[in-house]
């Protein structure tokens, strides 16, 4: 039986097309042939629910303590985790690194679709990778012939790198598109599942910043973590997505050094610099690991009739509402200048706590002022007032090397730490030169 894959979309037509009717693209039919199967019925194919048995749950240490504490105590048997990032960004390295702690328990496959056995090598080595000869490489494409040569091996892991150069002999179409990615995830899967065996696919993102493919493959894997960063720090973030045995929003940091990645506990997104107009830190949560970052903002004025809003680590979208507020209720013409928002470090912060230090950073920056080693911790309503947020105690526990911290309602006083109830408090309690600026009534 044949059918039709659009290699665009993934839309699936039992005729040929020339223009797919679901992406509009043309010539991205592929044909695909299905093996009938008896529809006898087989008697056996269902299972009761009370006699499915119990999965193993042991966690296997990934041999960074970050990381198993981000998938929530290590890799499941049988666990198939996509890890995607962009090119460069390290997935590679890392995946190097886990594949030699697996090591110590057993043969691990690396399967390369990139790059040859003496580049691999040459990585290891840089890694000072002790545990080579438990590592078995391979430059085989077809995960067929793949899976079929581990038929009687003992594996304790598997990398593939990456998902976008393997293919599967039962396709006619080339490696990285849809029906193929799709195919071989799937047997991939069936492996993992099968055999009680860890794997890790990696797989690259787009300019778009989804995973190449497109991101067809998320819903089929059991853990999806990206990696990400700015590469002029060193610094990574591995943020887990997707979790089937665990929570997921957890986050992993780590550095990237001469031999290797190196683990950040206590990570800080600071310049140690705060005392020039525009500045702010807070403390913002990913996952249950609460960051100390700096929010830095400049506000010019504008040469056009639109003016910019440019954010790095923000989303506009947020940083568009807090001006608005701010015009609105600080009565300050914010709205019509140019605005410019940027997170220290690379992290990409999606808590709204950060609120109150954005919008104070772009009040200190339009005045010209500076707040000195000021932190604000709070989220800001389309009202104006300061809403509270969760782990408050935990949050002040980070910035208490601050000089001082701006909150909402908290239950008890606390040295340094300012309560508000809404925007202008806030600006209000900065008090000093702000107090005495022009636009503040």
């Amino acid at each position: 039986m044949k059918k039709f894959i659009c290699s665009n979309c993934g839309y699936v037509s039992p005729k040929w097309f020339g223009k797919c009717p679901q992406c509009g693209e043309y010539d991205t039919a592929e044909e695909v042939i299905q093996k009938r199967k008896n529809r006898e019925g087989n008697p056996s194919l269902f299972l009761n629910l009370e006699d499915a048995g119990e999965i193993s749950l042991e966690r296997l240490s990934t041999g960074f303590s970050e990381l198993d504490r981000a998938f929530r105590g290590g890799i499941v048997p049988g666990q198939v985790i996509l890890l995607s990032g962009e090119p460069g960004i390290g997935k590679s390295t890392i995946a190097l690194q886990i594949a030699e702690k697996f090591a110590e328990r057993g043969l691990v496959v690396y399967v390369s679709g990139e790059e040859s056995p003496q580049q691999l090598k040459l990585r290891a080595d840089r890694l000072l990778m002790k545990r080579k000869k438990n590592i078995l490489l391979t430059l085989e494409n077809d995960i067929d012939e793949i899976i079929s040569s581990l038929r009687n091996e003992r594996v304790s892991f598997m990398v593939v790198d990456s998902i976008q150069t393997v293919f599967s002999s039962d396709l006619g179409s080339s490696p990285g598109s849809i029906s193929q990615v799709k195919n071989v995830t799937m047997k991939t899967i069936d492996f993992a599942k099968k055999r009680g065996v860890p794997v890790l696919l990696v797989g690259h993102v787009t300019k778009e910043g989804e995973i190449a493919g497109p991101k067809l493959v998320e819903h089929m894997v059991d853990t999806v973590a990206y990696f990400e960063g700015d590469r002029r720090t060193g610094l990574r973030l591995l943020k887990i997505t997707k979790n089937r045995f665990g929570p997921s929003d957890e986050v992993a940091v780590f550095e990237l050094k001469e031999n290797g990645f190196v683990q950040v506990e206590n990570p800080s997104f600071t310049e140690g610099d705060t005392d020039l107009p525009g500045n702010v830190l807070t403390c913002v949560f990913e996952g249950t690991k609460p960051f100390v970052v700096q929010i830095q903002a400049l506000v010019s004025k504008n040469r056009t009739f639109s003016p910019k809003r440019v954010c790095k680590g923000v989303d506009v979208n947020r940083v568009m509402l807090l001006i608005a507020v701010i015009s609105k209720y600080l009565r300050l013409p914010i709205e019509t200048h140019d605005v410019y928002v940027n997170v220290v470090g690379g992290l990409r912060i999606t808590d709204p706590a950060a609120d109150l230090a954005i919008a104070l950073s772009i009040v200190s920056s339009y005045l010209e002022v500076s707040l000195h080693d000021t932190a604000a911790v709070g989220e800001i309503g389309l009202d104006g007032r300061v809403r509270k947020v969760y782990n408050i105690n935990r949050r002040l526990n980070s910035l208490k090397n601050s000089g001082r911290i701006i909150v909402p309602p908290i239950e008890e006083e606390k040295k340094g730490v300012f309560v508000v109830r809404d925007l202008k408090e806030a600006v209000f309690i900065i008090g000093g030169e702000i107090l005495g600026s022009p636009g503040i009534d």
